[in-house]
């Protein structure tokens, strides 16, 4: 009898430790860090490139940065990907540097889709270009929609996919080789990004298809010229998954608004949709 007890003993004491093992194994690695007094986690040490997935010929650490670098025969973008967990309703700030003629981003909410190469990330992107100030802090979406904002473009995405201009801010040009400020602030459908404290992008999305409401972090060496990108001071605070999204009931386009510009050559005689009364709502 005693035999008895105590194998049953032993096989609950095995169990529990076996659960208490598997979930300290999918606690994500944000949760073992303490965020500041303002709630945000570093998500790069300093020191190396743990915590993130990514090819070493093109990232590395130097002098405490986080680098990504490429020679210019890049065939195909590149990321690296926090493991941190996976984002939702998030306020990300970090520190840029990129060089002259690089082309970099933030991709957030993104998919990663090993089917179409190695590294490959899909999804929305804070846009992080050098010679291009209508192009720098925009709202991109890689390997999907395409141009959803270009920079200094107030936009709504309506239930269809088509992006509408539906107000304008100012656009500024932000030296390269220089150290930048860039901010994502993105809570349920609405996206909004900052360079040095001025806004880039302004984006409400309403295409249920289309739109993200989760996924991975990563940023991104791009084909082209040679180019240099540096990250750091690297913090994300993570908002509350229960933000409501906005409705075509609370996000409404004006009538005579613009469609935004879509990416690649257009005709000569391209003129940019209008919306109105024969647009479908």
């Amino acid at each position: 009898m005693k035999s008895i007890r105590f194998l049953i003993a032993f096989a609950f004491f095995f169990q529990a430790s076996y659960q208490l093992s598997a979930q300290e194994k999918t606690v994500p690695a944000a949760s073992s860090i303490k965020p500041d007094a303002d709630g945000f986690v570093s998500i790069f040490n300093g020191k190396n490139l743990d915590g993130w997935s990514g090819d070493s010929a093109y990232w590395s650490v130097e002098e405490g940065v986080f680098t990504g670098i490429t020679d210019g025969s890049l065939k195909m973008n590149r990321f690296i990907t926090w493991n941190g967990s996976k984002v939702r309703n998030f306020d990300l700030q970090v520190k840029v540097k990129v060089s002259a003629g690089g082309n970099s981003g933030l991709q957030y909410r993104g998919t990663m889709r090993p089917d179409l190469g190695p590294d490959i990330v899909t999804g929305y992107q804070c846009d992080v270009v050098s010679n291009n100030p209508n192009y720098n802090g925009m709202l991109y979406e890689e390997k999907g929609r395409r141009i959803l904002s270009h920079t200094g473009e107030k936009v709504i995405v309506d239930v269809y996919g088509q992006p509408w201009i539906v107000g304008k801010i100012p656009v500024k040009d932000f030296s390269a080789d220089q150290w930048h400020d860039y901010r994502v602030l993105v809570q349920g459908n609405h996206h909004q990004h900052w360079i040095d404290g001025h806004q880039t992008a302004d984006l409400i999305d309403l295409d249920e298809k289309g739109r993200a409401l989760e996924g991975v972090l990563a940023v991104q060496v791009h084909v082209g010229p040679a180019m240099k990108i540096q990250y750091k001071d690297f913090k994300i605070k993570q908002l509350p998954d229960s933000l409501p999204l906005l409705s075509a009931v609370d996000a409404k386009i004006p009538e005579g608004s613009l469609g935004v510009k879509p990416q690649g050559k257009v005709p000569k005689d391209w003129t940019p949709p209008l919306f109105g009364k024969s647009t479908k709502e």
